[in-house]
């Protein structure tokens, strides 16, 4: 049975969100298809896990740069102080997501992967759009510097 079905019936048993919900949020597979695994919910976890911990990682830096990356050095210019605090909120939400991820690698139960499944889903909603205007300042403070960098190195 494929996981896409073996889910399916698992969601209904746990009242869980739909696969495209998830797939869409979290890129379940990176493959078109999967025919068998032995423990869908805690791969899909895992799936989960993987997007909140790359989110973690490229946050991070923002309110402790790397001394040794000028890309980690620039970036935490980009943000002021009040935005520094909201990526420390979030990191806080975002670490918390992750290790109860690391705790239910530990201790394998199917109804609390489903529980963390649920709640991992509602609090990435309610993170996105923060997180998303976190990147967007950093984005625009890089557009920032190549326009000023092409000024200053343009010989035309």
């Amino acid at each position: 049975m494929e996981i896409k079905n073996q889910y399916e019936i698992l969601a209904k048993k746990y009242k869980l969100p739909s696969w495209k919900e998830l797939d869409d949020e979290f890129e379940l597979l990176y493959f078109t298809s999967l025919v068998e695994i032995s423990h869908v919910l805690r791969f899909i976890r895992r799936r989960i896990n993987d997007r909140v911990s790359m989110f973690i990682h490229n946050l991070q830096g923002f309110l402790q740069p790397n001394p040794g990356s000028p890309i980690s050095l620039e970036e935490a210019n980009f943000l002021d102080e009040e935005e520094k605090k909201k990526v420390a909120v979030i990191l806080r939400e975002l670490m918390n997501l992750e290790r109860r991820n690391s705790l239910l690698d530990l201790n394998f139960d199917e109804k609390k992967d489903a529980e963390f499944i649920n709640d991992a889903l509602k609090r990435w909603f309610e993170l996105k759009k923060d997180i998303s205007e976190i990147i967007n300042k950093v984005k625009k403070g890089w557009e920032s510097k190549v326009k000023e960098y092409s000024k200053e190195e343009y010989f035309g």
